[in-house]
C-alpha cells in the first residue's frame, strides 16, 4: 500500500502550450484549435423561444461580447473574468441575427401546456421551429430558449446545467432501479427527438441569462456571472465543431483511445438494460456507440454483456474511431461501473485482438466507500492517491486544490476507487488518467468536476438515449448529446 499525490495534470492550448487550469489557459493562450479552417468565423447562431426569451438571450450574448467582470475579490483564480468571445481568445465571434431567430407564440405555449402530454407537445413544437431554423444554411449552432414553466414540468433542481452532478459512480442494484421512477425532463426529451438534426442545440435556461424570477428564491444553486459565460461560450465553441483544449500528450506515451461504458434502462423501466459506450480520444471528442441488450448478474447483482455484446460493442466502437481517425490507437482504456466478468473480458479481448491493439486495460471504477483521513480542517488535496497494489487503488478527484488555493466543493469529497481487471498499466498511470479525464468536459471550465469524462458521459448520453425511437437514426458526435 502506497501514499502518493499526482501533480495536476497539464491541458494543452493554442500552439501546444501549457497550463493546469482551463480559464488561465484560454486567457493566456487561446483555444487549442484556434485558427483552423474547421471554425467558422463568425459562429453563426439560431434561437428558438418566445418573443421574451429570445430578447434576453440577445441581449445577454450582446452583454457578454466585451467580456463579464468577475465579483470575486480574493479567490480571482477560481472565479476569473470572462474576457468575451473574441479572436484573441476563441478564434472567432458569436453572430445572431433576426432571421436567425423562431418565436414559439403565446397561443402554442399555452395549447401545449394544457394537453394532456404537455412535455412531449412542448418539445415537439420547439423542434418544429428548430428544423425550420436547422434548414436553413451557414447555421452552426441552435440555442433553445424555452420558458421558466417549461423546465418546471418534471424537471428537478440541478447544481449547473452544463455540468449535471453525478452521485455515484455505480451502478444500483436491480430493486433501486426499479424503484427510482424515471425522470422526464425537457433537455433530455428534446436531445432525443433533436439527435438526427444537422445542427447540435445548446438547451439554455432563463436564469443562465439573466432572467428575473420575480424575486424568488431559486432550488439551483446558481454559478457567479463570469462562470456562468465561460461556461456557456466554451460549449458554443465545442458544439460548432471547435476543440477548446485537450490533454498535454506525453511524448513517450502509446496513442490512446478512452471507452466508457454504462447502462440505463428503456422509460417504462421493464426492458432489459441497454449498454451505451463513448469514445474518447485524448482530444476529447466523444463518439456515441450504442450497444445491445444487458442483464443483471444474480450473483454480483450489478448489469453485464453477453460475449458477443461486449465484443459488437467494442468492435463498432473501434470502427467509429477508425472512420473518423483513419487508424487505430496503441492502446485503449475501458472504464466500466461494475467489474468485467468472464464473458465481458472474453468479449472485449476478442474485438481489441482483431484490431491488433497493443494494449487493452480493463478498469472497473466507482465511487468509494474509503476516506483518507488528514490533519486539520481541510479536506484531502485533488491528486492524493492510495495505491493498493499496482492495479488497484482510490484516488481524490475532487478536493482542495492547490493552484486554487481552496476547496471549492460544499461537501466533504468522496475518492474514485479503481480496479484493473486486465491489461499492464500500473495503478498510478492508472489514477493520472482518471484525474486528466476529469478535466475533459468541455461544458464546464471549472477542472475539478470529479468524474472522469468517460463515465460522465457515458451516463448522460443514455439519459437522452433512453427517449431515442430504436428505428432512428443518430448522430454520433457527442457534442449533439450535451
Amino acid at each position: 500500500m502506497k501514499l502518493q499525490f499526482i501533480d495536476e495534470p497539464a491541458l494543452a492550448f493554442f500552439q501546444n502550450n501549457s497550463h493546469v487550469d482551463i480559464r488561465a489557459g484560454l486567457t493566456s493562450f487561446g483555444v487549442f484549435d484556434k485558427g483552423s479552417a474547421a471554425i467558422s468565423t463568425p459562429i453563426r447562431l439560431g434561437v428558438v423561444g418566445t418573443t421574451a426569451t429570445v430578447d434576453r438571450v440577445r441581449d445577454w450574448l450582446e452583454d457578454c461580447k466585451n467580456g463579464v467582470a468577475s465579483q470575486e475579490t480574493k479567490l480571482t483564480t477560481l472565479r476569473p473574468s470572462f474576457p468575451g468571445m473574441t479572436p484573441q481568445v476563441f478564434g472567432t465571434t458569436l453572430e445572431l441575427s433576426d432571421l436567425t431567430t423562431r418565436a414559439v407564440s403565446r397561443h402554442e405555449l399555452s395549447a401545449a401546456l394544457a394537453s394532456e402530454q404537455p412535455l412531449t407537445r412542448l418539445v415537439e413544437t420547439f423542434l418544429e421551429h428548430a428544423r425550420d431554423l436547422a434548414a436553413k444554411s451557414g447555421l452552426h449552432v441552435l440555442i433553445i430558449a424555452p420558458p421558466h414553466e417549461v423546465f418546471a414540468l418534471g424537471d428537478g433542481p440541478r447544481i449547473s446545467e452544463f455540468d449535471p452532478p453525478i452521485d455515484e459512480l455505480q451502478e444500483p442494484a436491480p430493486e433501486q432501479r426499479r424503484s427510482t421512477p424515471s425522470s422526464l425532463n425537457f433537455h433530455d426529451l428534446f436531445k432525443a427527438r433533436a439527435v438526427d438534426l444537422p445542427l447540435p442545440c445548446q438547451v439554455v435556461r432563463p436564469d443562465t441569462y439573466g432572467f428575473s424570477l420575480g424575486g424568488r428564491a431559486r432550488d439551483r444553486k446558481l454559478q457567479d456571472k463570469a462562470t456562468t459565460a465561460w461556461n456557456f461560450h466554451t460549449a458554443l465553441y465545442y458544439k460548432a465543431g471547435g476543440v477548446p483544449w485537450r490533454l498535454a500528450k506525453q511524448p513517450s506515451s502509446l496513442t490512446t483511445c478512452y471507452v466508457g461504458v454504462s447502462f440505463f434502462k428503456s422509460v417504462t423501466g421493464d426492458k432489459l438494460m441497454t449498454s451505451v459506450a463513448q469514445v474518447f480520444d485524448e482530444r476529447g471528442e466523444g463518439l456515441i456507440v450504442q450497444g445491445g441488450s444487458a442483464s443483471y448478474d444474480k450473483d454480483d447483482r450489478t448489469p453485464h454483456l453477453s460475449r458477443e455484446s461486449a465484443y459488437q460493442l467494442l468492435a463498432d466502437g473501434l470502427a467509429t474511431y477508425r472512420r473518423e481517425h483513419r487508424t487505430m490507437p496503441a492502446r485503449l482504456v475501458m472504464h466500466k461501473t461494475s467489474g468485467f466478468n468472464v464473458d465481458e473480458k472474453a468479449g472485449f479481448a476478442q474485438a481489441a485482438e482483431g484490431e491488433k491493439l497493443e494494449v487493452l486495460d480493463l478498469v472497473a471504477v466507482r465511487r468509494s466507500g474509503t476516506r483518507i483521513l488528514r490533519a486539520g480542517e481541510s479536506p484531502m488535496v485533488r491528486g492524493t492517491a492510495m495505491l493498493f497494489d499496482e492495479k488497484s487503488g482510490i484516488v481524490y478527484l475532487k478536493g482542495a486544490v492547490p493552484y486554487f488555493q481552496v476547496y471549492p466543493g460544499a461537501y466533504i469529497p468522496r475518492a474514485i476507487e479503481f480496479v484493473r481487471e486486465e491489461g499492464e498499466t500500473h495503478a498510478s498511470e492508472l489514477a493520472r488518467e482518471l484525474i486528466g479525464l476529469s478535466k475533459l468536459n468541455f461544458n464546464n471550465t471549472q477542472f475539478d468536476t470529479g468524474d472522469p469524462v468517460t463515465i460522465r458521459a457515458a451516463r448522460r448520453v443514455g439519459d437522452i438515449l433512453k427517449h431515442v425511437p430504436a428505428d432512428k437514426k443518430i448522430n454520433a458526435r457527442f457534442r449533439y448529446f450535451t
